[in-house]
Order: C-alpha cells, then sequence, then structure tokens
C-alpha cells in the first residue's frame, strides 16, 4: 500500500495517473468518462478554497450542532444526512435533510458564496453539463453535503459505495454512474489520505471478502491491484469513482481531519444534469 505524500501532492503511478482540474487541459468532454472506467484513479483541484476560507469553515463547523458517534476506538463528528444510513425509511432521510441544511449552509456561506455552488460551478465548466442539487420525484432535496471531523485514530477501512445497491428503489440509484467527492478543509498531521484501487467492485467478491459484522472489505480482496493515493492540503478537492475499491487510512495527530464530502450521480450517454446529493 502507497504512502502518501507531502501534503498536496498525489502519489503518481506513471500508468494511472489522476487529472488537474486546475488546469486548461483538464476541461472537455472525456473527464466523466475517464473517472468512471478507471482510466484516471481521480481528479483534483489543489487549493479550491484559500487558507483563510477553510479556517472560515472550521471555525463555524466548531458551533454548529454535530453529532458524534464512535468508530472503532476512534470518535466522528458530523453534521448532514448519508443516504446509504437511511435507506429504510425515505421520510426521516428527507426531513432530517431539511432540518439541517439551514445550519449547513450557515457554515458554508463566504464571501464569494455558498462553497456547494461554487463547486458545481467549477464543475459544470469542466463537464459541458449542468450540476444541480439531487430531488426526489416530489421534489424534495437530497441532503447536499456532509461535514466531518475525524478524530485521531479515526479512518475508513477498505470498501466501495454503489449507489445502485445501497440505495436501490431510489430514484438516483437508477442513473448509471457516481462519483464522490471530496473537499478537505483540515488535514490531520499524518493519515488520512485517500488511497483509492484500480479494481472495481463485483458482488461476488462479498462471499469470500465482506467483512461479518463490520462495515468494510477484508483488504485480500485488493491484494495486487494497482493503487493510488493522494494527501489533500487545506482547500484541495478531489472526486473519483467510488464504486472502485478505496480507504482512507485512520488518522494520528493532535487535529482532525476536517472535510466535506458528498456523491455525484449522472448519465454516461446524453446532456442530462449531474446531480449532488449526500
Amino acid at each position: 500500500m502507497p504512502h502518501g505524500p507531502a501534503r498536496g501532492g498525489p502519489t503518481e503511478d506513471e500508468d494511472w495517473l489522476p487529472t488537474n482540474l486546475a488546469e486548461p487541459r483538464s476541461s472537455g468532454g472525456t473527464l466523466l468518462k475517464d473517472l468512471w472506467t478507471g482510466t484516471v484513479p481521480y481528479a483534483f483541484f489543489p487549493g479550491f478554497l484559500d487558507a483563510s476560507e477553510c479556517s472560515e469553515v472550521v471555525e463555524a463547523l466548531e458551533r454548529a450542532p454535530m453529532t458524534t458517534f464512535k468508530s472503532g476506538d476512534a470518535y466522528v463528528s458530523s453534521l448532514g444526512v448519508y443516504l446509504p444510513d437511511a435507506v429504510d425509511d425515505p421520510n426521516a432521510y428527507f426531513a432530517r435533510a431539511a432540518e439541517l441544511e439551514p445550519a449547513i449552509a450557515s457554515v458554508l456561506k463566504l464571501e464569494g458564496g455558498d462553497v456547494r455552488d461554487r463547486i458545481r460551478l467549477m464543475f459544470e465548466s469542466r463537464l459541458n453539463r449542468r450540476v444541480v442539487a439531487a430531488t426526489n420525484p416530489d421534489g424534495r432535496e437530497y441532503g447536499q453535503g456532509s461535514l466531518r471531523i475525524h478524530g485521531p485514530g479515526a479512518g475508513s477501512s477498505v470498501h466501495r459505495d454503489v449507489a445502485a445497491v445501497d440505495a436501490a428503489g431510489w430514484n438516483v440509484a437508477s442513473l448509471d454512474a457516481q462519483f464522490s467527492a471530496v473537499l478537505m478543509l483540515q488535514p490531520p498531521q499524518a493519515g488520512g489520505e485517500l488511497v483509492v484501487y484500480r479494481q472495481r467492485w463485483q458482488p461476488s467478491d462479498d462471499a469470500e471478502f465482506k467483512n461479518k459484522g463490520a462495515k468494510g472489505w477484508d483488504p485480500r480482496v485488493v491484494q495486487g491491484a494497482q493503487s493510488a493515493s493522494y494527501s489533500a492540503a487545506a482547500g484541495d478537492l478531489y472526486v473519483f469513482n467510488p464504486t472502485q475499491y478505496h480507504e482512507v487510512p485512520a488518522t494520528s495527530g493532535d487535529s482532525g481531519r476536517v472535510s466535506m464530502q458528498f456523491f455525484m450521480a449522472f448519465d454516461l450517454d446524453g446532456n442530462g444534469p449531474v446531480v449532488t446529493l449526500s
């Protein structure tokens, strides 16, 4: 497994290179396809927010109504909904999303506008498609971002996110493809980097490798797979295909890992919008 480089840089394999969204060559219609097919491991926009903007969001988050839970021996605090945890109760999910939206909007409101709107506009310019908030058939809006603080020792073991499976029956699950997007607001002193594997989850993996009674998959499922990692600095934005196995190694040090994340879903063919949700 690769170890992350200095903050703000990728660990690159010459055969599997990420796309830098801040460079003009990243524009065009191939980005969706390249990420979805695994031609590139992830795309990143270094310094999407500057240091002072990140500090402003982190300070506002400390005053927000967060929920804290234990993850192994570590603690994670969150503000926002997470669809895979609420698939059995749509009414509760949408009610909670609406309840938390004012607090999230307050945390993410900067002089340059709502951070989420700025992200959508950036992706629209790169993808040549509209990027809009996802709604269900009756018009209720999905959650629009989840902010998290991973305390020391917190991370995510090898796993995948597949809306067609995890959110079967929801309208967003019918879309062809999905991405995960993460905005780093405060990196930890060590750990907490993205590690993505060039191996897509298959249903047949579960019988042998899915952890019983715990989240994630046995690391043996990606044994021998090509991988890439990205140690995001404060303000960096990155996006990747979460149907490929990925993990976030446990953090260490005194500072927590503070980030915002959301999903992007879309149909591969045509010019329909890319929708965002959490």
